[in-house]
């Protein structure tokens, strides 16, 4: 019995010893020379490009360039941003294309968990880059503040979401090659959903040279409070959480995750942070995997009932500003992350404010093709909007007769 124990024992360390290895080689590498900023960057105004280059394996019909170009930091500072532009080989209209802001969703926090430098891997992630492309739309696509360039990523932060975004378009507008226009949409899923609902909100303030012509959002994070709350113990909240409690206790000076979170499980949160999620299926794997030593308990507090978190999760909730454009909100109803509960809800309270908003929802589609899954509807509903149609006045909710394939 003592010589199988020991056995076992051994047996358990080597597993240990191999988890550490796994989750080890997931880590993401560097982003590379390119996502380093110069300092100090240059002057111009915001949206100006500091450096770009061409990517050789573009879509078909279309060319592509890495940039990076001046943002607003989450401290007020001017800082560097990175992201992707795609530009049609036909020719630019008169005016000028229009552009296309695809905001993706969570990928990680760390600042190797960077889309931009993937190649056409990445390219499922830019929602209706396909559908913007064929329209002949310049499509912009960020990677967020802290992901490719130096860190903190202000992961779930509403504004700086928005300052990344509009400069993008900002961006687009200065790239001579693009020929872009001044009107524009924005397109995101999960966490690219919140952050397009900001750049609508934020737009008309932050962007006034930039005409706004609609907002679409799949399974937007919009009730941030509840998606927490809803299940915070199924490995995909865990994960999020984890993400949340290390990054805003960077971010915003009067939080730390020690006020939420037990001592125990702060140095797996800090591991959890490390890991990308959604890029490849090993890193994925390996964040899960982590996530599983939260299952006790690793919170002695909840963040949306504990200050200053609950105020900070109530202002990075979108909803509480108007946005002067109609917007579309596509949701799946088989999605136990963002529930339809919760989408349902957010659209009755844009109706309340006045908001020209539509929801659709979409039998048997889940949280992770929410966005792809709905973007040929979400393009055509866009292409409506740059063509001047109408919009409904008021609110009003649809359901898909069909799965969408």
């Amino acid at each position: 019995m003592k010589v199988l124990l020991a056995a076992l024992g051994a047996l358990a360390v080597l597993a240990a010893v191999l988890l550490l290895v796994f989750v080890h080689s997931t880590r993401p590498a560097e982003p590379g020379a390119f996502y380093s900023p110069p300092t100090p960057l240059p002057s111009g105004p915001l949206g100006t490009i500091v450096r770009s280059e061409r990517v050789a394996d573009a879509p078909a019909g279309a060319r592509e360039w890495r940039i990076l170009y001046i943002s607003t930091s989450f401290t007020g500072a001017r800082t560097a941003v990175s992201g992707l532009l795609f530009v049609p080989t036909t020719p630019a209209p008169p005016g000028g294309r229009p552009i296309a802001v695809s905001t993706h969703g969570t990928i990680g926090v760390a600042s190797g968990c960077v889309g931009s430098k993937l190649g056409p891997a990445y390219w499922p992630a830019i929602d209706g880059l396909k559908q913007f492309l064929a329209a002949g739309y310049v499509v912009a696509a960020p990677d967020y503040q802290g992901l490719g360039t130096p860190g903190p990523h202000p992961y779930l932060v509403g504004d700086s979401e928005a300052w990344a975004a509009l400069d993008a378009a900002r961006a687009a507008r200065r790239f001579a090659a693009a020929g872009a226009g001044e009107r524009f949409a924005v397109f995101g899923a999960s966490q690219g959903g919140q952050a397009a609902l900001f750049t609508g909100q934020l737009a008309a303030a932050y962007a006034p040279e930039l005409k706004l012509v609609g907002v679409a959002a799949a399974a937007p994070a919009s009730d941030l409070a509840r998606l927490f709350a809803n299940n915070p113990n199924s490995t995909v909240t865990r994960v999020l959480s984890a993400y949340t409690l290390d990054t805003w206790s960077q971010v915003y000076p009067q939080l730390k995750a020690r006020q939420v979170a037990t001592a125990v499980s702060l140095p797996v949160i800090e591991r959890i942070a490390g890991l990308c999620i959604g890029i490849d299926e090993k890193s994925t794997i390996s964040a899960a995997v982590v996530a599983q030593l939260l299952r006790i308990s690793y919170l002695h507090k909840k963040p949306w009932e504990t200050e200053p978190w609950k105020s900070l999760i109530a202002r990075n909730s979108p909803g509480l500003e108007r946005i002067p454009a109609p917007v579309l909100i596509t949701q799946g109803d088989e999605d136990k992350l963002v529930t339809p509960e919760i989408t349902s809800a957010f659209v009755a309270g844009l109706c309340r404010r006045g908001q020209t908003v539509s929801l659709r929802t979409y039998p048997g589609v889940d949280h992770v093709h929410a966005g792809p899954q709905t973007a040929p509807d979400v393009a055509g509903w866009i292409d409506a909007r740059f063509r001047g149609r109408s919009t409904p006045t008021g609110c009003r909710a649809t359901r898909s007769t069909a799965s969408v394939q």
